[in-house]
């Protein structure tokens, strides 16, 4: 394929100094694929093959090769990035790796790209350097000469060196990220071959100064590798330069087991130990925070294998909790509340070093002074230093960690009440991201205390429900704090013994009226967010004890109410939250029960003239949702006063709203009337009954005393002239409407050729009975009354009679006019085959717009042209 296709050809086509750098970049990449998944056999001495990919470059193409070299500096991001993708997968190959020698070039070339300023190609060049790592043997009895090449490479590189001397580097926060982005990506590998790296280089042995850095990217980092680590690699403490087999007196080939023991141990009693012992820096204790919520996933993964390292959760968990309690700042005003809620010092669980130093009488009091305390020199105090809330949004994460990953422990401690008492913390919960951290934390921890479907503790919840409805019901609270109570108070719901308590107890009832009121709040976007708030309830796959905590509580009244609001959003938020409400069929039932469906739809024709756009657009997908969801058309023609129901009105709506996404919504609306029709003319009973009085009244117009409309379903598509309204839309000024109306008549068109597809032949018995319909039909098609009969006859489209009785089959406009056709789409079906949709498709193009656009004349020839008159300027606008 490679010689048949010329394939390699045309990359170096692609790669033409005159070639947009774009279409080379992609030539670079599919290269960089096509040496990955290059599948010649191997020669002898190990290249690729007298038939693979990279023989063929490096006998054949050598300039290929030069531009990669070249253009890992180049100007473009995008074309480093992808030279450095292609050469990662050059070094599998033998003679990749000697040519990548024989340049000379590795170590300056790699140099400038880790320094580089695209995060890409920063990442493209680890990308690189993982990948001679990943294809050298680790195994001393198993060398080959690749892997010796790949050592030689790495030696002209300088990898050791040229890592720690950015690590190092104090001067450029870039720099050491982009050292630690190496590591990382190392340790991400998850493999023997670079953990063995890692031992080997020696260069995570400093790992707390990293985590001690200022800068917060590079201790972010360091924490990511740091939990990495201790998830992938079977002896973490010798990557970490602490290997304690010498000093303690242990084996060196220790167990897995033993080795995650001893290094759970050396974290907490030496590490999170010294960090804590830095009372006067927040930044220690925001670092030791760190590493407690990196042990905790990486703890529960051994856990879960080999029941490994359960003595730790309870110590980390503790420790977590007394970091908290120590952050706090709790108001006098709420001083009474905060201490009935949680009362005495956290006790830290475990017998190590740590336990002991936070179980140390007063110790705790000195972290809290300090920590109030700002720091007085120091590039921290430039900058305000770490603070409190940091710390505490740091222990909130890992206390929800726990929560999921160790529900026992956490059911069994007071974290609770610690969540409980952040949020009394006026100071702390100023911070929203804090006060989204505590509302985010709370439902994970309340959580841990259901077993088996039923709730150990109800005086807990009902003090955790009674804290969450103070901060409902204070007038300082705005909308955002609103909306985050709000999100907590739905995944309540969402557990199934939580949500029947909050559904049917007392503090069911609080709630909904705490809402109500706040459905009166001066702020509009309160009021938005509680009306938000109940329709979500209702959406699909939706707590069941949230929506029988709104039917049963009559919230679904009160939105009802604010549609009438003197804010436009209000008002567009309560026709979506009712729209919700009427897709699920529990909420369409309790409207039904309220009388609210009929009340809505009294409601719409005001709601339908409303000066904003975005609530024309509620009311339109509300209306959809009537004749399409719920099949209740008859509402709106009832309660609507006709207005759904005029012509004039829909196409006015549909052709001439100042907002496309109203057109558009408004084009939907009449395709759902026709999907209605066509559901109810499907109904056998209705056929019948229709076909009946058709009969009965020798066909005139047909009455119906025993049924809500007086016409034939279909004749509501037809009033309306939803034919001439969607072929006028096809020439409307917005694409997007058109579009929406050409998909329409599309699906129209199908929809009756099916309907014809599907209509019984005549047979003996009803022979009579068609030979009596189509003599009368013939007789009424001539006077001009038989528009009756032809819409509910059987014969198909294009199908006319003769004088003897034969058919022959019409296909011209003019012939559907003039002839006997029995089928009630006939007029719209002829309309509909005289569209051409292939220019209708045309118009709607983006494609074709821009072609139409660009074609008018060769750009070459008119805006490049230099123009012989010097006088006059070449004008751009010229081709349009």
């Amino acid at each position: 394929m490679l010689y048949q296709w010329s394939i390699i050809d045309t990359f170096q086509a692609c790669l033409a100094p005159d070639q947009d750098y774009r279409v080379s970049c992609v030539a670079l990449r599919l290269l960089g694929y096509l040496l990955e998944y290059d599948t010649a056999p191997q020669a002898e001495d190990g290249s690729g093959g007298i038939d693979g990919v990279w023989h063929l470059l490096e006998t054949q193409y050598p300039s290929v090769l030069k531009f990669l070299i070249e253009n890992t500096a180049g100007e473009e991001a995008l074309t480093r990035f992808s030279c450095w993708f292609t050469l990662e997968r050059v070094v599998k190959y033998d003679d990749g790796a000697r040519w990548l020698l024989s340049t000379g070039r590795c170590a300056d070339m790699i140099s400038a790209a880790l320094k580089d300023t695209s995060t890409y190609v920063l990442t493209a060049v680890c990308r690189f350097l993982v990948a001679i790592i990943e294809n050298r043997s680790i195994d001393a009895e198993r060398i080959t000469a690749h892997d010796k090449l790949l050592d030689t490479l790495l030696e002209s590189i300088s990898l050791y060196k040229l890592i720690h001397t950015m690590m190092t580097d104090q001067d450029s926060e870039r720099n050491r990220v982009a050292g630690l982005e190496f590591l990382w990506m190392l340790a991400d590998s998850r493999s023997d071959r670079g953990a063995a790296f890692l031992r080997q280089s020696q260069l995570f042995f400093s790992y707390m100064d990293l985590l001690m850095d200022d800068s917060r990217l590079v201790r972010s980092r360091a924490l990511e590798i740091l939990s990495t680590l201790l998830e992938s690699t079977s002896h973490p403490l010798n990557i970490l330069g602490k290997d304690l087999a010498s000093s303690h007196g242990m084996e060196l080939d220790t167990s897995e087991d033993q080795a995650k023991v001893e290094c759970f141990k050396f974290l907490l009693d030496h590490d999170v130990h010294s960090l804590l012992l830095l009372t006067d820096s927040l930044k220690a204790l925001h670092v030791a925070t760190g590493i407690l919520d990196a042990m905790i996933k990486p703890l529960h993964q051994y856990n879960e294998m080999h029941g490994t390292g359960t003595i730790f959760k309870d110590i980390i968990l503790s420790t977590v909790l007394w970091i908290i309690q120590a952050l706090q700042e709790t108001s006098k005003a709420h001083q009474g509340t905060a201490n009935a809620i949680c009362t005495g010092t956290i006790v830290a669980q475990g017998t190590g070093k740590l336990a002991q130093l936070l179980n140390q009488s007063g110790f705790q009091d000195i972290v809290k002074a300090q920590s109030r305390a700002k720091p007085s020199r120091g590039p921290a105090a430039a900058r305000g230093g770490t603070l409190p809330k940091t710390v505490v949004l740091s222990a909130l994460k890992a206390l929800q960690s726990l929560a999921t990953l160790f529900p026992g422990a956490v059911e069994r401690s007071a974290s609770i009440n610690i969540v409980l008492s952040v949020l009394f913390d006026q100071k702390l919960c100023s911070d929203q991201r804090v006060f989204k951290a505590c509302l985010t934390t709370l439902p994970s921890v309340l959580k841990t205390k259901v077993q088996n479907g039923q709730l150990l503790d109800e005086q807990v919840f009902g003090e955790a429900m009674t804290v969450v409805l103070g901060l409902l019901q204070r007038p300082a609270t705005g909308s955002t704090s609103l909306k985050l109570i709000l999100t907590a108070i739905v995944e309540f719901f969402t557990d199934d013994t939580l949500g029947k308590v909050l559904a049917h107890e007392k503090v069911g009832l609080e709630l909904a009226n705490g809402l109500g009121l706040k459905l009166y709040d001066m702020e509009w976007d309160v009021r938005d967010n509680v009306v938000e708030f109940i329709g979500a309830l209702f959406q699909a796959g939706g707590p069941d004890h949230g929506v029988e905590w709104a039917l049963k509580h009559d919230l679904l009244e009160s939105v009802f109410q604010k549609l009438s609001d003197e804010e436009a959003y209000v008002r567009a938020a309560s026709v979506h939250a009712f729209e919700t409400v009427m897709r699920d069929a529990r909420g369409w039932k309790g409207m039904c029960s309220k009388n609210l469906d009929e009340r809505l739809s009294g409601q719409l024709p005001s709601l339908i003239r409303d000066s904003e756009a975005f609530v024309r657009r509620a009311v339109l997908e509300a209306m959809i949702c009537l004749v399409s969801e719920r099949e209740s058309g008859t509402i709106l023609m009832i309660n609507g006063t006709d207005l759904f129901v005029d012509a004039a009105f829909m196409s006015r709506l549909t052709l001439d709203d100042s907002d496309w996404e109203v057109r558009i919504r408004a084009c939907e609306f009449i395709a759902a009337v026709w999907e209605h029709c066509l559901a109810l003319d499907e109904r056998a009973d209705y056929r019948i009954r229709v076909s009946k009085r058709l009969k009965d009244s020798n066909n005139e117009q047909i009455k119906d005393d025993t049924t809500v409309h007086s016409k034939p379903s279909s004749w509501w598509f037809y009033d309306i002239k939803g034919d001439h309204i969607l072929v006028e839309a096809t020439r409307d000024s917005s694409r997007m409407v058109r579009l929406t109306a050409v998909e329409i008549l599309k699906k129209m068109k199908t929809s009756i050729e099916q309907r014809i597809g599907s209509l019984p032949s005549s047979s003996p018995q009803n022979a009579s009975e068609s030979e009596g319909t189509h003599d009368g039909t013939t007789t009424a098609s001539q006077n001009g009354e038989g528009e009756g009969s032809n819409r509910f006859g059987k014969r198909p489209i294009g199908e006319a009679a003769d004088n003897d009785g034969s058919t022959t089959m019409t296909t011209a406009t003019s012939e559907y006019a003039s002839t006997n056709i029995q089928h009630p789409h006939a007029k719209f079906y002829a309309v509909l085959k005289s569209l051409d949709f292939e220019r209708l498709d045309a118009t709607t193009s983006v494609e074709q717009l821009y072609e139409e656009v660009l074609n008018v004349e060769r750009v070459e020839d008119v805006v490049m042209a230099e123009n012989e008159n010097p006088n006059d300027g070449n004008n751009v606008l010229d081709c349009y």
